[in-house]
Protein backbone atom coordinates (compact mmCIF):
# COMPACT_ATOMS: atom_id res chain seq x y z
CA UNK A 1 0.00 0.00 0.00
CA UNK A 2 1.46 3.38 -0.97
CA UNK A 3 2.26 5.81 1.78
CA UNK A 4 0.30 9.05 1.96
CA UNK A 5 1.37 12.38 3.31
CA UNK A 6 -0.25 13.93 6.35
CA UNK A 7 -1.98 16.48 4.09
CA UNK A 8 -3.39 13.69 1.93
CA UNK A 9 -4.56 11.83 5.01
CA UNK A 10 -6.25 14.90 6.48
CA UNK A 11 -8.06 15.49 3.20
CA UNK A 12 -9.10 11.86 2.68
CA UNK A 13 -11.56 11.57 -0.22
CA UNK A 14 -11.43 15.39 -0.52
CA UNK A 15 -13.87 15.70 2.40
CA UNK A 16 -11.96 18.69 3.76
CA UNK A 17 -11.53 20.61 0.50
CA UNK A 18 -15.19 20.01 -0.35
CA UNK A 19 -16.05 22.12 2.69
CA UNK A 20 -13.95 24.98 1.33
CA UNK A 21 -16.34 25.44 -1.58
CA UNK A 22 -18.50 28.41 -0.78
CA UNK A 23 -22.22 28.01 -0.55
CA UNK A 24 -24.76 30.45 0.82
CA UNK A 25 -25.57 28.14 3.69
CA UNK A 26 -24.87 24.62 4.93
CA UNK A 27 -27.23 22.21 6.70
CA UNK A 28 -25.70 20.23 9.57
CA UNK A 29 -27.11 17.32 11.53
CA UNK A 30 -25.87 14.86 14.10
CA UNK A 31 -25.05 11.36 12.93
CA UNK A 32 -25.69 9.66 16.27
CA UNK A 33 -27.41 10.11 19.60
CA UNK A 34 -30.87 9.71 21.03
CA UNK A 35 -32.16 12.96 19.48
CA UNK A 36 -31.61 14.07 15.93
CA UNK A 37 -30.46 17.69 15.90
CA UNK A 38 -30.06 19.86 12.83
CA UNK A 39 -29.19 23.47 12.11
CA UNK A 40 -27.97 25.69 9.33
CA UNK A 41 -24.70 27.55 9.15
CA UNK A 42 -23.95 30.63 7.06
CA UNK A 43 -20.24 30.76 7.99
CA UNK A 44 -17.90 29.31 5.34
CA UNK A 45 -14.90 29.52 7.69
CA UNK A 46 -16.07 26.63 9.87
CA UNK A 47 -14.74 23.10 9.33
CA UNK A 48 -17.24 20.35 10.15
CA UNK A 49 -15.86 17.29 11.94
CA UNK A 50 -16.72 13.65 11.37
CA UNK A 51 -19.46 13.39 14.00
CA UNK A 52 -21.73 15.67 11.98
CA UNK A 53 -23.11 15.35 8.47
CA UNK A 54 -23.40 18.45 6.32
CA UNK A 55 -24.74 19.46 2.96
CA UNK A 56 -24.72 22.66 0.97
CA UNK A 57 -28.09 24.34 0.51
CA UNK A 58 -29.06 26.57 -2.38
CA UNK A 59 -30.77 29.11 -0.12
CA UNK A 60 -31.52 29.93 3.48
CA UNK A 61 -35.15 28.92 2.90
CA UNK A 62 -34.02 25.47 1.76
CA UNK A 63 -31.73 25.10 4.77
CA UNK A 64 -34.52 26.16 7.15
CA UNK A 65 -36.95 23.72 5.49
CA UNK A 66 -34.57 20.76 5.81
CA UNK A 67 -33.55 21.68 9.37
CA UNK A 68 -37.18 21.88 10.47
CA UNK A 69 -37.87 18.43 9.04
CA UNK A 70 -34.78 16.86 10.59
CA UNK A 71 -35.50 18.40 14.01
CA UNK A 72 -39.05 17.07 14.09
CA UNK A 73 -40.10 14.28 16.42
CA UNK A 74 -41.98 12.76 13.48
CA UNK A 75 -38.78 12.07 11.54
CA UNK A 76 -37.10 10.62 14.61
CA UNK A 77 -40.13 8.41 15.27
CA UNK A 78 -40.19 7.16 11.66
CA UNK A 79 -36.55 6.08 11.63
CA UNK A 80 -36.24 4.67 15.16
CA UNK A 81 -37.09 1.11 14.06
CA UNK A 82 -34.21 1.29 11.57
CA UNK A 83 -31.66 2.46 14.15
CA UNK A 84 -29.34 0.09 15.97
CA UNK A 85 -30.03 0.05 19.70
CA UNK A 86 -27.28 1.15 22.07
CA UNK A 87 -27.08 0.40 25.77
CA UNK A 88 -30.56 1.89 26.36
CA UNK A 89 -31.86 3.73 23.33
CA UNK A 90 -31.73 3.69 19.52
CA UNK A 91 -28.56 5.38 18.21
CA UNK A 92 -26.94 6.36 14.90
CA UNK A 93 -29.17 8.23 12.46
CA UNK A 94 -26.49 8.42 9.78
CA UNK A 95 -28.33 8.39 6.46
CA UNK A 96 -31.49 6.67 7.76
CA UNK A 97 -33.41 9.95 7.56
CA UNK A 98 -32.92 9.94 3.79
CA UNK A 99 -34.87 6.68 3.49
CA UNK A 100 -37.97 8.79 4.23
CA UNK A 101 -39.81 10.35 1.28
CA UNK A 102 -38.68 13.91 2.03
CA UNK A 103 -39.46 16.11 -0.98
CA UNK A 104 -36.80 18.46 -2.29
CA UNK A 105 -37.41 22.06 -1.30
CA UNK A 106 -39.67 23.88 -3.75
CA UNK A 107 -40.13 27.62 -3.21
CA UNK A 108 -43.43 27.41 -5.10
CA UNK A 109 -44.92 25.02 -2.51
CA UNK A 110 -46.75 26.81 0.32
CA UNK A 111 -46.07 23.98 2.77
CA UNK A 112 -42.32 24.20 2.11
CA UNK A 113 -42.34 27.97 2.60
CA UNK A 114 -44.40 27.60 5.79
CA UNK A 115 -41.88 25.09 7.18
CA UNK A 116 -38.97 27.39 6.34
CA UNK A 117 -40.73 30.33 8.02
CA UNK A 118 -41.51 28.26 11.12
CA UNK A 119 -37.87 27.17 11.26
CA UNK A 120 -36.67 30.78 11.06
CA UNK A 121 -39.09 31.68 13.85
CA UNK A 122 -37.83 28.74 15.92
CA UNK A 123 -34.25 29.96 15.46
CA UNK A 124 -35.25 33.40 16.74
CA UNK A 125 -36.96 31.85 19.77
CA UNK A 126 -33.92 29.65 20.45
CA UNK A 127 -31.56 32.64 20.19
CA UNK A 128 -33.43 34.35 23.03
CA UNK A 129 -33.01 31.43 25.45
CA UNK A 130 -30.57 32.14 28.27
CA UNK A 131 -28.19 29.16 28.25
CA UNK A 132 -26.05 28.70 31.36
CA UNK A 133 -22.41 28.42 30.29
CA UNK A 134 -21.73 25.58 32.72
CA UNK A 135 -24.75 23.51 31.63
CA UNK A 136 -24.26 20.29 29.66
CA UNK A 137 -25.30 20.52 26.00
CA UNK A 138 -28.25 18.19 26.64
CA UNK A 139 -29.55 20.57 29.33
CA UNK A 140 -29.15 23.49 26.92
CA UNK A 141 -31.06 21.63 24.20
CA UNK A 142 -33.81 20.84 26.74
CA UNK A 143 -34.14 24.54 27.59
CA UNK A 144 -34.43 25.41 23.90
CA UNK A 145 -37.00 22.66 23.25
CA UNK A 146 -39.06 23.93 26.19
CA UNK A 147 -38.98 27.49 24.82
CA UNK A 148 -40.08 26.24 21.39
CA UNK A 149 -42.97 24.33 22.98
CA UNK A 150 -44.03 27.34 25.06
CA UNK A 151 -43.94 29.57 21.97
CA UNK A 152 -46.06 27.10 19.98
CA UNK A 153 -43.64 26.87 17.07
CA UNK A 154 -42.66 23.29 17.99
CA UNK A 155 -46.26 22.17 17.51
CA UNK A 156 -46.51 24.14 14.25
CA UNK A 157 -43.41 22.43 12.85
CA UNK A 158 -44.66 18.98 13.87
CA UNK A 159 -48.03 19.64 12.23
CA UNK A 160 -46.38 20.85 9.00
CA UNK A 161 -43.94 17.92 8.85
CA UNK A 162 -46.82 15.51 9.45
CA UNK A 163 -48.67 17.09 6.49
CA UNK A 164 -45.51 16.85 4.35
CA UNK A 165 -44.55 13.23 4.98
CA UNK A 166 -46.93 10.40 4.21
CA UNK A 167 -47.50 7.96 7.12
Amino acid sequence: MPRVTLAQSVNHLQKLTAQAATSPVRILYTKAGTRLSACWLKDNDVVIDTSIYWSAAYSLDEACYVSAILNSAIVLDRVKDLQPVGQRDPRHFDNLVWTLPIPEFDAAEALHIDLAAASLHAAAVAARVDLPAAAHFTAKRRLIRQALIEDGVAETIERLVDALLPP
